[in-house]
């Protein structure tokens, strides 16, 4: 049974919504893990390791398919890994150095670096348009006023 396009985008901003959630629940706990208990190398350590754990005990049937990828997308997928663990490290530094309500919309403002990279790497994949550059202006806007409210 094909999903449709719609259901599919349904989930999509479902699952963004569960993944902002996700990371506002993160912030918090890694403010409290940086300042009552370990020291943000260590921290990112653990938090990456669970994290993998988990993934690896639900997704471990999906492992088979790891002979299908190419080089190139393994490639990719290192460098992902590699962003992703840079991001989580540098997230749980800020966190040990600087308050959670500033840290929290610095870090939350990612989506303007995937914009620029897209419009980069994916101009043939996704269509930038008037609306991304408003947005993109929004969350420069929002950042910079949670910053000065300090």
């Amino acid at each position: 049974m094909e999903v449709s396009n719609s259901k599919k985008k349904l989930f999509g901003y479902l699952a963004s919504l569960g993944a902002a959630g996700s990371y506002g629940i993160s912030a918090n706990l890694a403010k409290a893990i940086v300042n009552d208990i370990a020291d943000p190398l260590i921290a990112t350590s653990f938090a990456l390791f669970f994290g993998f754990t988990i993934l690896i005990t639900i997704y471990h049937k999906q492992l088979v398919n790891i002979k299908k990828i190419n080089k190139k997308t393994f490639l990719f997928l290192f460098l992902a890994g590699m962003a992703g663990s840079t991001g989580v490290g540098s997230q749980y530094y800020a966190m040990n150095n600087a308050p959670v309500f500033i840290v929290a919309p610095i870090t939350g403002s990612y989506p303007l670096f995937a914009i620029f990279f897209s419009f980069l790497f994916l101009r043939k994949v996704e269509k930038q348009n008037i609306s991304t550059l408003i947005g993109a202006v929004m969350i420069i806007l929002g950042v910079t006023l949670i910053i000065l409210s300090k």
